[in-house]
């Protein structure tokens, strides 16, 4: 609100709940970003829900990777120009 600039996460917890309420276009329409980033996500909870073991230290050591935590850290700042420069 004091920049004026809408943030990368804005509209997040609004497609989240259009969600789990089955309405996939409208929560698209909240945020684009989670449709690209939703799916990185929901591996964090893949990780979470699996038994310790070789699996999930594997699936941890691919996700927790600096390169593509770095990566999504990336595409998140630049989402945040590009929907700003869009008016998105």
């Amino acid at each position: 609100m004091i920049t004026g600039l809408s943030c990368p996460a804005c509209g997040i917890q609004r497609a989240i709940y259009a969600l789990m309420h089955g309405q996939f276009k409208e929560a698209v329409e909240y945020n684009y970003y989670l449709l690209y980033a939703g799916p990185y996500a929901m591996l964090f909870l893949v990780e979470w829900l699996l038994p310790n073991g070789k699996a999930r230290n594997q699936l941890a050591s691919v996700i927790e990777n600096k390169y593509v935590v770095d990566f999504y850290i990336l595409t998140f700042l630049l989402w945040l120009v590009v929907r700003n420069i869009y008016n998105i």
